[in-house]
């Protein structure tokens, strides 16, 4: 077994797993803090996680997977979930844009970075796959994870979310600020649901502050430098 600690938006965790890749895989996020609490990957674990695909994968893949499911049920006790989307933070604020996978978010995202760096603005990949979302004291963060992505996009970093975006392709560029209530859907379907009772209760619980405490926003658009800049202008 290898063993080894990280720290996940703010909180470490001790874990015990079967591969080292799987401690190279977390390596930016690795500590020496003593374990908030632990978790341990089996054979069974791993195995557990490859109905979810037609295509082979490998077990050190899987074991990545497994992994995070195991630690996204211990944070809810913490006051952290996990989120599907796309985090890209401007001037120290986070924008998270949420949809169904291959809809466009880390398309939408490197608009972003191709519009705004070179107009002088400091620009962050927070996290371009499934960031941590950490809910303290009525303010929502932001945080980066090793599980970032085909491309890999992270930054060990926790910053205040400022909006959150549904994305929508579409044939021209058009966004609108919409309700909580109206967004409730979209950020339930693309948060991590545990499956024990007390953890799922706990996740509610952070998604109604999340929609209390941050701006939610509607974006139809196509691929291109004008749908980044109509999202910016309208949410920044």
């Amino acid at each position: 077994m290898e063993r080894f600690t990280l720290k996940l938006a703010g909180v470490a965790i001790g874990v015990s797993c079967q591969y080292n890749s799987t401690k190279e895989y977390c390596r930016d996020y690795l500590t020496d803090a003593a374990p908030d609490f632990s978790v341990s990957v089996s054979a069974e674990d791993i195995e557990a996680e490859r109905p979810y695909f037609e295509e082979e994968r490998s077990s050190r893949y899987l074991e990545t997977l497994a992994l995070y499911r195991r630690i996204s049920d211990g944070l809810a006790s913490y006051g952290v979930f996990l989120l599907h989307g796309s985090a890209i933070a401007v001037d120290g604020e986070v924008y998270i844009f949420i949809a169904p996978s291959g809809t466009g978010k880390s398309t939408h995202t490197s608009l972003w970075r191709r519009l705004l760096i070179p107009r002088g603005h400091e620009v962050v990949m927070v996290n371009d796959d499934k960031p941590l979302i950490r809910v303290t004291a009525g303010r929502v963060f932001a945080c980066g994870t090793p599980w970032n992505g085909a491309h890999r996009l992270s930054t060990n970093v926790s910053l205040p979310v400022k909006a959150i975006c549904l994305l929508e392709r579409g044939e021209s560029n058009f966004i609108e600020e919409i309700s909580s209530s109206r967004a409730l859907a979209a950020l339930y379907r693309s948060a991590y649901r545990p499956k024990k009772a007390e953890a799922l209760d706990a996740v509610l619980g952070m998604l109604d502050e999340v929609m209390r405490g941050v701006r939610f926003y509607r974006l139809e658009c196509d691929i291109s430098a004008d749908a980044a800049e109509t999202a910016y202008n309208m949410m920044k």
